[in-house]
C-alpha cells in the first residue's frame, strides 16, 4: 500500500533536482567522495584542476554534484559556483593536522561567506 501511495506521489510531483557543491583543501577526499556516491565503489583519482560534475541519482531526486579542485590558487573561485546550489558538503582529511587550521579558515571565509546564504551545509572529516 505504502508503495502504490509512493509511485503516485512521484508521478503528481515528479522527480526532484538538486544542484550540490562539494568543497574542501586539496587532497581532502572529495572527488573519492563523489565517484563513491555515483559508482557505489571507492576508485583511485588524481588531483582536481578545475572541476568535476557529475549527476547522482537517490530515489526519486536527481543531485548534479559539483566537486571543486581544492588547491590554493582555486579557492578564490569557489564563490563564483554558489548562484542555485542548495547544499555545500565540506569536506576535512582529518588525519592532515597541519592543515587543520587552515581548513577551518577556508570554510569560515567561504562557506558562510555572502554566496553561500541559503545553502544547506554539511561537513566531513
Amino acid at each position: 500500500m505504502g508503495a502504490i501511495f509512493s509511485r503516485v506521489l512521484s508521478r503528481l510531483w515528479g522527480d526532484k533536482e538538486a544542484r550540490i557543491l562539494i568543497l574542501g583543501l586539496d587532497g581532502a577526499g572529495k572527488t573519492t567522495m563523489l565517484y563513491r556516491m555515483q559508482l557505489g565503489e571507492v576508485v583511485s583519482t588524481i588531483p582536481t584542476i578545475g572541476f568535476n560534475v557529475e549527476s547522482v541519482t537517490y530515489k526519486n531526486v536527481k543531485f548534479q554534484v559539483w566537486d571543486l579542485g581544492g588547491q590554493t590558487s582555486i579557492r578564490p573561485y569557489w564563490r563564483c559556483y554558489y548562484a542555485n546550489t542548495d547544499a555545500v558538503i565540506y569536506v576535512v582529511d582529518s588525519c592532515d593536522r597541519d592543515r587543520i587550521s587552515t581548513s577551518k579558515q577556508e570554510l569560515l571565509q567561504h562557506a558562510w561567506g555572502r554566496g553561500a546564504a541559503g545553502c544547506c551545509s554539511s561537513g566531513f572529516c
